[in-house]
């Protein structure tokens, strides 16, 4: 029966069958290396002549790396000099006795160990390139980012429910929707789970939902993609915004917690500095921030109603530097520019109870509080220059009894990224979608 590679620290003296992919591959003289690689890890192998047949021997010779093979041996403990400390399997090797070719590859077009492989090369040969060592790990972690999430929320209450990606109308207004055609009639690709989890806070009260979402925005930036993984989640019976807020950093501190526990070996492979999280994160509203960098710098953008790239990077070294925190809230943006189902500020109703989480100078999340006034809700459709009509649907949730209720929207490539220290989205996207392409470039 199979082990994984890292099961052979316990299988001394002991005869195990592995499979795995040649990570690589070393002659010294008579005497040929393997490193076997498997998803739990890298183990080394050892061939002596003597201890293979003849196909064995020359499969041995021939290997190269990305092969698949099947390998039976005997685990040793190596010498104390040979201890790898930098391998969890670093104390034994595995002596070959048989081997066999599972599957061929051909000659490798780059190195997968090269740490400086240019993004475009990166991504038009990312079924190759997520091999490497750097890719799996901050994949791996990534992934533990969802199941941490998920984890979390089901802790605190929330049920997961499946959201659907074709729509009948754009959440969220506008024309950077992905129109298609639905059988001769128009539909689009959402925007946002929003509608649906909102209606959803009708039947569970919390709930939550992962799944793509898409923005036709013609975005060329380190921090744009087209098709991208929210992690979005909608509460009811809240008292305001506040409550949102404090749920997400509940979440921040149980993620950090969680990753140490489940990839640490990852989050070492990707060079990973925890980040500042006091117990409670910073919160400005958006003028008390165009204040402080008009204040500081002499910029005076407090007439805008929102924060420039430069501007976000700002703040959040502010913070860092006066309040300990690689972590800020921005709250009440204008309500002219955030959509038609935000919660007017009753002190203020130019402004929402609205907010933007930035994580080291850039936006991860964005939430608030919802209408959930029906009446409330139709004036601010119309108000909005949109038709109740094509909102029917959303619509009738409200009008049977809807409880105040908020939520909020994480981009997982952000925050992988930004956890990570990666600059360019497109390196924390598993298969990136923007402007320029699809797996391939959408031309030469």
């Amino acid at each position: 029966m199979r082990i994984l590679t890292t099961e052979t620290t316990k299988k001394v003296g002991e005869e195990v069958m592995l499979k795995g992919w040649v990570n690589a591959r070393r002659d010294m003289g008579k005497v040929t290396f393997l490193d076997l690689r498997d998803r739990s890890g890298v183990v080394q192998i050892v061939c002596f002549p003597a201890d293979l047949d003849e196909q064995s021997l020359a499969i041995a010779k021939e290997a190269r790396g990305e092969w698949v093979l099947e390998i039976r041996g005997i685990v040793n403990k190596r010498g104390v000099k040979q201890i790898n400390p930098n391998l969890a399997t670093g104390e034994v090797e595995v002596l070959a006795k048989e081997i066999q070719v599972l599957a061929k590859a051909e000659a490798l077009p780059l190195d997968l160990a090269e740490e400086k492989i240019g993004l475009d090369v990166h991504l038009d040969n990312l079924p190759l390139t997520l091999r490497a060592p750097k890719w799996r790990a901050l994949f791996k972690i990534q992934s533990e980012i969802v199941e941490a999430f998920r984890a979390f929320l089901r802790g605190q209450g929330f049920t997961e429910f499946q959201c659907p990606k074709i729509v009948g109308g754009s959440t969220e207004g506008g024309a950077n929707v992905f129109n298609i055609d639905y059988f001769g009639h128009k539909a689009f690709l959402a925007q946002s789970p929003q509608f649906y989890k909102q209606i959803m806070t009708g039947v569970f009260e919390r709930v939550f939902t992962v799944g793509n979402v898409y923005r036709a925005e013609e975005h060329a930036t380190t921090r744009h993609i087209n098709e991208y993984t929210s992690m979005d989640l909608e509460m009811a019976m809240i008292k305001d915004h506040t409550d949102v807020m404090k749920l997400e950093t509940e979440f921040l501190r149980y993620l950090l917690e969680y990753l140490k526990k489940t990839v640490s070996e990852e989050l070492k492979a990707c060079n990973y500095e925890e980040p500042l999280l006091p117990k409670e994160i910073p919160v400005f509203t958006l003028r008390e921030v165009q204040k402080l960098i008009k204040k500081h710098t002499k910029v005076d953008h407090i007439a805008e109603p929102d924060l420039e790239p430069n501007e976000e990077r700002w703040i959040c070294e502010y913070a860092k530097k006066e309040l300990a925190s690689d972590f800020v809230f921005v709250t009440h943006y204008p309500t002219a520019k955030r959509p038609m189902y935000t919660y007017p500020d009753e002190k203020d109703p130019e402004t929402t109870k609205s907010f933007d989480l930035l994580f080291k100078g850039v936006e991860i999340t964005t939430g608030g509080q919802r209408i959930h006034d029906y009446q409330q809700l139709l004036g601010n459709i119309k108000k909005w220059g949109l038709k109740p009509e094509n909102f029917s649907f959303y619509l009738e949730a409200f009008k049977y009894g809807m409880p105040p209720e908020g939520g909020l929207a994480i981009g997982l490539e952000r925050l992988t990224a930004r956890l990570l220290g990666v600059e360019n989205v497109k390196e924390a996207t598993l298969f990136p979608r923007d402007l320029n392409r699809i797996d391939l470039p959408l031309s030469s």
